[in-house]
């Protein structure tokens, strides 16, 4: 995967400094990614979970919000809803500059966020939270004990997360009427609701209530000794791992599925990764190849060497099994097959080693024929030269 920077208009005009984080392959689905109260798109739930997913095929937009970050505008003069709104900007943006995403993901107040925003994105398939606070006033609770200056001042500066912030009374105002009984059951899109136990920021009866405010379908999974920012190594990939495998169904319609590579065809396009990467796509899988170290590759996928090898153990072993089934041969029970390239052989020359183990009750003459049968696979036929290749320049 790799990142480049981005600007995003805000609601209210101005510029909201962002970062894409791109999968090497055609993205299976678009995400985007609210971070937490006065952080940043570079908090570590952010950074990680977004890289961690663009590594596994989803593409991620995170930004920093007005006032916040490398974003334009001044904190003060926001507020939750602008932020709800704010949010809905950076989906339309994406929807027109490169596709409407399909999955919405919230940490801490941007979790809270999230869960009014997707009311108004219709071509969102999913929602997921983490460490969410059900009522937007918990924030409030960073500061109890200065509230009363807001009133008397009509404003207080604060230091939160290592930078000096201002809280306005229309800050405090707009969260006072925020209802999340009204607007969490108006989701109706799947919702996941990831948090930590032991979370001493937001407690874990936010997600409780949460799961009971919300409609089906939602799932509520807990992060077992992870904080609150997820600073823990591994804390940020586990919840990314989870997010990616439950939203997973949720990212392909009738339409995607007609994109499906053909049987028996195989393409290969080279991606900025490295010198000698490629992606590699057949049926409806897709992987990434690379050069062996030894010969300039970074190892950032499998070699074409590895690929062929594997093909022509497999192939093998699928031959043999063949075999046996047409000749009733119901003595076999496993076949283990390893192809090794030879060291030392000739320049330019490609010398293979295979070594065959066929387990089970085999008469000798049974035994005899299934190894004999080994050489009938369609890939020993492309390797010995009995395949033909037609290239064509399109």
């Amino acid at each position: 995967m790799h990142s480049f920077s981005v600007a995003i208009p805000a609601h209210a005009g101005t510029n909201m400094a962002g970062t894409i984080d791109m999968p090497d392959q055609q993205p299976v689905a678009w995400a985007v990614f609210a971070h937490c109260f006065t952080g940043s798109r570079f908090t570590p739930a952010a950074s990680r979970v977004c890289k961690r997913l663009a590594a596994q095929g989803v593409a991620c937009l995170r930004f920093d919000f007005p006032g916040l970050g490398q974003s334009e505008g001044d904190f003060a003069e926001t507020s939750f809803s602008s932020n709800v709104l704010d949010l809905v900007s950076a989906y339309h943006w994406l929807e027109e500059t490169y596709e409407a995403p399909k999955l919405l993901i919230g940490h801490s107040l941007g979790g809270a966020a999230s869960l009014k925003a997707a009311t108004l994105m219709p071509k969102l398939k999913a929602v997921a939270t983490i460490g969410a606070p059900f009522d937007p006033a918990h924030a409030v609770l960073h500061f109890a004990d200065r509230i009363s200056e807001v009133d008397e001042r009509g404003a207080v500066t604060l230091s939160l997360g290592g930078r000096d912030v201002t809280i306005s009374r229309p800050f405090l105002e707009d969260l006072a009427e925020i209802n999340p009984e009204q607007h969490i059951p108006k989701l109706r899109k799947p919702l996941l609701i990831l948090h930590s136990p032991i979370d001493q920021t937001v407690g874990i009866d936010n997600a409780q209530n949460i799961f009971l405010t919300a409609r089906y379908p939602k799932s509520l999974v807990a992060l077992e000794k992870v904080d609150h920012l997820l600073t823990k190594p591994g804390a940020a990939h586990r919840a990314a791992d989870i997010i990616r495998a439950w939203a997973d169904e949720y990212f392909t319609d009738a339409d995607e599925l007609a994109d499906r590579m053909p049987e028996g065809v195989a393409s290969s396009t080279s991606i900025p990764a490295g010198r000698f990467t490629d992606l590699v796509r057949f049926d409806d899988t897709t992987i990434t190849t690379d050069r062996e170290r030894s010969l300039g590759g970074k190892g950032l996928g499998l070699s074409p060497t590895s690929l062929l090898l594997s093909a022509l153990a497999a192939a093998t072993s699928q031959a043999i099994r063949i075999a046996a089934k047409d000749q009733r041969i119901r003595g076999l029970d496993n076949v283990d097959v390893e192809v090794s390239r030879v060291i030392g052989a000739p320049e330019f020359a490609m010398q293979l080693r295979r070594r065959i183990s066929l387990h089970g009750d085999l008469t000798d003459q049974e035994r005899k024929f299934l190894l004999e049968s080994a050489g009938d696979s369609c890939i020993e036929q492309i390797i010995t030269g009995a395949a033909t290749i037609e290239d064509r320049d399109r």
